[in-house]
């Protein structure tokens, strides 16, 4: 084979290796641009998993977006060929780190999914390893040979280039957090039929195991639901849930509504015509600015026969809390936390079910008043 055609074919092989990188980190940019809280949530859990506890929501809201854009950037300027010789330093390193993280990973297992590629694509941690060990060797000969990498803008516009992208990431970035992911890769999204998803056979419904947990002086303790709870000096952490037998789908393992010791979420979903469900994951960091609208959308529920079920993962001292600062007149409902935090990506948000199908979500930001639910009703 003669060096002219040796030197094609490592041109070509360079080049795919760029595009692969760059196609990866443009979808991983665009995922956590789609879907900022969920990779705060993903965040969550590495430090908790790490022992690190309350890290501020809003610093783990700016690394989610600053990470989203480093890689939606990044992806960019390797696809134009941009700044060839500085981006491919910087990607090989960049993949060195995140190599070396999911071996990490892969072995110590503190997360079940890397959450990379959020929602839309979830790999085990084994398959993340694999997939980086792939996206590095990817870098390596795109460093070794990134003079055969072609420009495809001119270096007068390189900025420009960088700079409207950019900007582009944040505006799409900020309407996402305003009125949720514009395309939902989770199992609650509009037009989902939760009835169909939740049924299943007897003999295969899902069993758990309940696990309350709760901390003192930096020490935690947790009691199954038959134990007796500890005395007051003892505070709530959480509720957790694991599933020892039964189905396997996400939504089914995880998602519950109960009122007390009673499970309801058959009840719930299979209630004919439409129903608000006002979800809360933690009423202690719930925006309280549209606490009126909520009380008006109860109200207006009452009054037309809709089912309206607000539904948290706080225990009773924060829902007593909020009822008194409020003026509350409904009751809370409990469900899992992550389950309501995927349900709507918002603190608190609203989803509309029309017989057990989703009809439409809102975030706080974007929080419906009475004229506008009823007008959809309609």
């Amino acid at each position: 084979m003669s060096r002219q055609v040796l030197h094609h074919v490592l041109r070509i092989v360079v080049n795919l290796c760029r595009f692969l990188l760059a196609a990866t980190f443009l979808f991983s940019g665009f995922v956590k641009a789609n879907d900022p809280l969920g990779m705060v949530y993903k965040l969550e859990d590495y430090f908790s998993a790490w022992g690190i506890t309350g890290v501020p929501e809003l610093f783990l809201l700016m690394l989610a977006i600053a990470l989203g854009l480093f890689e939606f950037v990044l992806g960019i300027y390797l696809f134009f060929g941009m700044r060839r010789k500085w981006v491919s330093r910087i990607t090989s390193v960049f993949m060195v780190c995140m190599t070396l993280l999911t071996v990490y990973i892969a072995i110590a297992n503190p997360v079940s999914d890397c959450g990379c590629f959020g929602d839309a694509f979830i790999l085990t941690n084994v398959q993340t390893l694999l997939k980086n060990i792939l996206l590095l060797g990817a870098a390596v000969v795109g460093l070794r040979w990134y003079r055969l990498q072609p420009h495809l803008i001119s270096t007068k516009v390189y900025w420009i280039v960088s700079t409207l992208f950019g900007i582009g990431f944040l505006v799409y970035t900020a309407y996402c957090i305003y009125a949720l992911p514009v395309i939902d890769f989770r199992p609650y999204k509009i037009g989902t039929d939760l009835r169909k998803m939740i049924e299943v056979p007897e003999n295969q419904r899902p069993q758990f195991e309940v696990t309350i947990v709760y901390e003192k002086d930096g020490e935690t303790l947790e009691l199954s639901i038959e134990d007796d709870d500890p005395d007051s000096t003892w505070t709530y952490v959480e509720t957790k849930r694991k599933q020892i037998s039964g189905a396997s789908q996400q939504i089914i393992n995880d998602f519950y509504i109960e009122d007390g010791d009673e499970d309801v979420t058959n009840d719930i979903l299979a209630a004919e015509g439409y129903v608000l469900l006002l979800c809360a994951p933690d009423l202690q960091s719930a925006d309280e600015s549209i606490m009126d609208k909520i009380n008006d959308l109860y109200e207006y529920a009452l009054a037309s026969d809709i089912g309206f079920y607000a539904l948290t993962a706080s225990d009773e001292a924060s829902r007593i809390r909020w009822t008194d600062y409020t003026g509350a007149e409904y009751g809370f409902y409990t469900a899992d936390e992550r389950t309501l935090k995927t349900m709507v990506r918002s603190n608190p948000g609203l989803m509309l079910l029309h017989d057990g199908k989703v009809v439409r979500k809102w975030s706080h930001w974007n929080f419906p008043n009475q004229i506008e639910v009823e007008e959809i009703i309609k």
